[in-house]
């Protein structure tokens, strides 16, 4: 089974965005969102109204700046290729720590799989909760639509 990377947050951390699990190129990189197909970055910072400085860390500092932390819900997983439907076996992060470190307000969640898992497992029973439209290539065909529902989500933050 793969392990999905560390959370991303500090104790100033106020929202937090959750996905699946790091695709194979985000493994491999060791970073959030690195398949270069994947519209999170670009979605993310145009929602923000703020240019993206490209560079992995000083994404993460922007980040940081905004009291946004990122995490999936996969800590572990099996999963062919990096499809959500191809995921085969997974275990759930605990979130109980990050809980209790940082002053979170509000989840987003990326995508329908994520979404799924949210719900099912009852993960942030005290917080809000927004479902946001993947920002997966594969969900290019939808951007109007998925760049609205992001926008929403980060409105009170910009």
């Amino acid at each position: 089974m793969n392990l999905g990377l560390p959370p991303f947050y500090d104790e100033q951390t106020k929202v937090l965005i959750i996905g699946s699990a790091p695709s194979e190129q985000s493994l491999r990189a060791q970073q959030y969102y690195a398949n270069k197909g994947n519209q999170f970055w670009r979605v993310l910072f145009q929602a923000l109204d703020v240019p993206d400085p490209q560079e992995y860390h000083q994404r993460l500092s922007l980040l940081k700046a905004h009291q946004i932390g990122l995490w999936d819900v996969y800590e572990r997983f099996s999963r062919k290729g990096s499809m959500d439907h191809q995921f085969q076996e997974t275990t759930i992060n605990d979130f109980s720590q990050l809980l209790a470190h940082a002053p979170i307000k509000k989840i987003i969640v990326n995508g329908k799989k994520a979404s799924e898992e949210v719900q099912k497992h009852h993960l942030f029973p005290n917080l809000p909760i927004i479902h946001c439209l993947s920002t997966s290539g594969a969900n290019n065909g939808r951007s109007i639509e998925r760049m609205h529902q992001w926008q929403v989500a980060l409105a009170d933050i910009v």
